[in-house]
């Protein structure tokens, strides 16, 4: 079965089992990449092309590193002359003094004031890609700071429970 997407407002229903066997397709360029992400059967497989799509947009509506890297200190660092490294928020034990190596969404929907400026800041709920996974896929991938690409996508498929367990354990032992 062919069925053709002409708005977002199903994506809910297009999700699920009931249409495991169906092809989508669409004539609106603005929806290409919700059908394939649709047409991707396998769940992680699903998943990587979502969260990948994501950053692409992301990355395209700011065009360039808002925190403004420079031998591993961001904009509020060097203007203050702070003796604090890796970003402004916390020390992110991935980051490289060419800046962050990671493409991490949440992470990368956070901004300070100064590195923000005037733009207009672009809001998760914003970004029409991430409605081809359910809620718990999208709270993991929002939740998710300060770890790499693989590591998001794989708690994203092991589901959320699993991630809240993973983290509070982590943060047990961080304490001890």
């Amino acid at each position: 079965m062919i069925i053709t997407i002409n708005s977002t407002k199903l994506l809910f229903l297009y999700r699920s089992f009931f249409f495991k066997n169906t092809k989508f397709k669409t004539n609106n360029k603005y929806l290409k990449n919700i059908t394939n992400a649709l047409n991707i059967k396998n769940k992680k497989e699903r998943i990587t092309y979502v969260y990948d799509e994501a950053i692409k947009e992301i990355n395209n509506y700011y065009r360039e590193d808002l925190c403004q890297f420079i031998d591993r200190k961001c904009i509020v660092q060097r203007t203050t002359n702070s003796n604090n490294i890796d970003g402004c928020c916390y020390k992110c034990s991935i980051c490289t003094d060419k800046g962050c190596p990671s493409n991490n969404l949440a992470c990368k929907l956070i901004y300070c004031k100064t590195a923000i400026g005037n733009m207009k800041k672009l809001n998760f709920n914003n970004i029409i890609i991430l409605k081809c996974l359910s809620i718990p896929q999208r709270l993991v991938i929002l939740s998710d700071f300060f770890v790499t690409r693989e590591e998001i996508i794989e708690d994203t498929n092991k589901g959320l429970l699993i991630t809240i367990c993973k983290y509070l354990l982590k943060n047990i032992k961080l304490k001890k």
